[in-house]
């Protein structure tokens, strides 16, 4: 008799074992999903945002907005003006530059909008009060404009003593360079604004 008990209680250990095993199984993504709620709530608030501001962003640059062609000559102008007064004979022509005669062409890419766009993604989708975010923003598109002009800066420094080096410089150095500061700014805004 005992070892009928022990069979029957193995087999319903062996049930049990299988039972939970299965279970896990089932509702393993239910789990992970509460467990993970607040970043995947941050990650599906983040991928929003970006697709509004991209969107936002196509609708004028296919209807050839004056707000980005003002952007793109802004930016322009203000390098013509860094360049000049660091002693360089510069030309500015609309989005056009002559650099101690290289030229260089200001495109909505140099603009930072596309970095100023995650970072306000990132911002927006933080859970935190609404003071805090315009507070972000505030600081962050600003830094990211000025790092960006400094950005356009060194690379006409690199075109104009260094010009087999400017692709180099321009696509890989500094698009992975501006990745960096966009999640540095983002880490002093949560560590300095948020806490």
């Amino acid at each position: 008799m005992a070892k009928t008990k022990k069979k029957w209680k193995k087999g319903k250990a062996s049930a049990n074992k299988k039972a939970e095993q299965k279970e896990p199984e089932k509702i393993r993504g239910v789990k992970f999903v509460k467990e993970n709620k607040q970043v995947l709530r941050y990650l599906l608030l983040f991928v929003f945002f970006c697709l509004i501001f991209y969107l936002i962003y196509y609708s004028l640059w296919i209807s050839g907005s004056m707000l980005l062609a003002a952007l793109m000559e802004m930016t322009a102008s203000i390098l013509g003006l860094t360049l000049s007064l660091s002693g360089m004979e510069v030309a500015v022509n609309g989005v056009l530059l002559s650099i101690n005669g290289f030229r260089l062409e200001i495109i909505d890419e140099c603009t930072a909008i596309f970095s100023s766009i995650v970072y306000c993604s990132c911002v927006l989708a933080y859970p935190t009060t609404l003071r805090y975010k315009g507070v972000g923003l505030a600081f962050g598109i600003p830094a990211l404009y000025g790092i960006n002009i400094f950005r356009l800066f060194v690379l006409s420094l690199v075109g104009v003593f260094y010009p087999d080096l400017f692709e180099f410089v321009h696509v890989y150095l500094w698009q992975a360079s501006f990745i960096i500061f966009v999640i540095v700014i983002f880490l002093l805004w949560l560590r300095l604004v948020v806490k």
